[in-house]
């Protein structure tokens, strides 16, 4: 079967997408602008070559990207549409569907509200943004959401008649990464420096809790916006000599790997209720995922969360829930003297990632990922 993914936004999210279909039935067609191509060359490796790449140029329009789309619809048979990420411009991809009577299209759903519970404007391009929302979401045939926790409310805002997938944000790929030495605890908090997203107070009283112990915190993300540049000043005045962080727009990805498989523990300082889309409110867990739980997967790591997020319950083992930041100081110590309990924290990680390999995650979701040519 010939299958569509679409893409502009998160490379790291369509990543485990074109994995899933990849099932040697299947032709890929790759929808992506030229830095999401480029993020995922260095992902695939020789594997991207197997691909078709429909790029959106630099200064390209929206609009004509989708003409491109169509068309690609048309001359290849395209039979079925993933649409991984449309933050912008809902209206030219609505105007693509639906594109044949045995065709199917699912779209992901990053921010819910964002997406169901916008409000028209008085201007024209706001109008437009709104009934371009509206019909996409009529003329799409399935919904995913990356987290299963953001599932029962997607499916009540919907209307609960169209069929809502969990299709993850990351695959687990079984890569062998030794268990970092006892004796110093890396911890890990991945994501860009945004005030939207990541709690930042309670990092530097953490880092301060900890002065003076075998433990590193460092921030794995970069910025390129004021915010970032004063929590770059906070870390370089800091009292503390534990924190590590990147004075870069974005994190090389062999570099963000490479310190999250040498991480003890990730820790989501998750803001709870946030405003990302404009001032249409969300809620982290709940009508919104978060990205770090798909590092956790990725990288099979114990994490630390703050207790009012909701995390899978296929998680929860290999996750330490906190009230407080004196929670987290007494784990990190309680790791460093007893490295066991540590170790028990580990397995639970590796046994939970051991859900979300292409193989486990493909039975999970059959006859999805498993059509051959001519199926449906």
């Amino acid at each position: 079967m010939n299958v569509g993914i679409q893409e502009t936004d998160h490379f790291e999210g369509v990543y485990p997408v074109i994995r899933l279909f990849d099932n040697g039935h299947n032709q890929l067609f790759i929808f992506v602008n030229q830095l999401t191509y480029t993020r995922l060359i260095d992902l695939l490796g020789p594997d991207a070559g197997k691909f078709h790449w429909i790029i959106q140029e630099e200064k390209e329009s929206s609009f004509s990207f989708c003409l491109k789309i169509r068309k690609a619809i048309i001359e290849h048979h395209i039979r079925l549409l993933y649409l991984n990420t449309v933050s912008k411009h809902h209206l030219w991809y609505a105007l693509i569907l639906p594109f044949g009577k045995t065709s199917r299209s699912i779209l992901t759903v990053h921010d819910v509200n964002c997406l169901f519970r916008d409000k028209p404007g008085l201007s024209p391009r706001k109008m437009i943004k709104y009934l371009g929302k509206k019909l996409l979401t009529a003329r799409v045939q399935s919904f995913n959401t990356v987290a299963e926790t953001v599932k029962p409310y997607l499916l009540k805002v919907s209307g609960g008649s169209k069929e809502v997938f969990t299709i993850p944000g990351a695959v687990y790929e079984n890569q062998p990464v030794g268990i970092p030495p006892y004796d110093h605890i890396n911890i890990a908090i991945p994501g860009s420096i945004d005030n939207k997203r990541r709690n930042y107070p309670v990092v530097f009283e953490l880092a301060n809790m900890l002065k003076g112990l075998p433990v590193t915190i460092t921030l794995l993300g970069g910025g390129d916006n004021e915010f970032a540049r004063n929590i770059w000043n906070q870390c370089r005045d800091s009292i503390s000599a534990n924190l590590v962080w990147f004075e870069t727009k974005i994190v090389d990805q062999h570099i963000f790997d490479e310190i999250l498989d040498l991480a003890h523990f990730i820790w989501i300082p998750s803001v709870i209720h946030t405003t990302i889309c404009g001032k249409i409110p969300e809620t982290y867990g709940i009508t919104k995922s978060s990205g770090n739980i798909f590092d956790i997967v990725k990288h099979a790591k114990p994490f630390i969360y703050p207790a009012s997020l909701q995390v899978p319950g296929i998680l929860k083992k290999a996750g330490y829930s906190y009230g407080s930041v004196e929670d987290i100081r007494k784990l990190i110590i309680h790791s460093l003297q007893n490295p066991g309990s540590y170790e028990e924290l580990a397995t639970a990680a590796r046994e939970a990632s051991g859900n979300f390999t292409v193989e486990n995650l493909r039975k999970q979701f059959a006859p999805l990922f498993d059509q051959v040519p001519g199926n449906v």
